[in-house]
């Protein structure tokens, strides 16, 4: 009789503790799945928030390199016009007789224009790339490629014209009949000096080369490649839409 009491008491026993067993086991699988829960959800979140934050720095950056497209046509018509009348005076199709023909060429060396890259868009996300990892990103890879490759280029272009323009300005400051040109008297002195002095000819021709072989190409060529940016932009967020 005590024999069955103790198996009886073992059994209740062993079913007890495997109860609470399965109970404890239990309960530490539903903790880990809220953990995984949870960390799934915050990571959800906080990836819809870096694509967000993402997408608005290349709303800005889309938004700059059109303001930059603008500019770059503007530039562009500029010295185009400026190689057409260079090349009227080198080719010596401007003489005192028809200078009224172009009187844009009396000021050939001494005007340029400057082209100011917007990088408003581009300094977040330099910021935002510093914070995250979007290096396998072939969009952003390209857009930090053609800031890095063309604001130097740009800069540079813009430093060497302005140093050659104001040179020949204060060069030809020293001139006599420097207060005639300045007042917009064409002077029988301005008009043969602007159209028959190899001097001025040598200033047109050095100014070209910096403006047109330099300026107006790398303009061009980073008009080129913003235009395909803003288009890759553009399909990027209309796709995350």
């Amino acid at each position: 009789m005590i024999s069955v009491f103790r198996k009886i008491r073992k059994q209740f026993f062993s079913n007890k503790v495997s109860s609470y067993l399965v109970y404890a086991i239990g309960e530490i699988a539903l903790v880990m799945i809220g953990i995984l829960l949870a960390l799934y959800v915050n990571n959800w979140n906080e990836n819809r928030k870096l694509k967000s934050v993402i997408n608005n720095t290349l709303s800005t950056i889309s938004y700059d390199l059109e303001a930059d497209t603008l500019s770059a046509n503007n530039i562009i018509d500029f010295y185009k016009k400026n190689l057409e009348d260079s090349n009227r005076i080198l080719n010596n199709e401007i003489t005192p007789d028809n200078y009224m023909d172009c009187l844009n060429c009396f000021n050939l060396v001494t005007v340029y224009q400057p082209f100011a890259i917007q990088t408003k868009g581009f300094e977040q996300l330099k910021q935002l790339t510093d914070e995250t990892n979007t290096q396998k990103d072939s969009l952003i890879t390209d857009i930090t490629r053609l800031y890095s490759v063309y604001t130097p280029i740009i800069d540079k272009n813009n430093d060497r014209m302005e140093t050659i323009v104001m040179k020949n300005f204060y060069e030809l400051e020293k001139f006599p009949w420097f207060i005639d040109l300045a007042t917009n008297r064409l002077s029988e002195e301005v008009i043969k000096y602007y159209t028959t002095s190899d001097d001025y000819k040598k200033r047109v021709a050095s100014h070209r080369m910096l403006a047109v072989g330099n300026h107006l190409g790398a303009t061009q060529k980073y008009k080129e490649d913003a235009i395909e940016l803003i288009n890759r932009i553009k399909q990027r967020l209309d796709e995350s839409q």
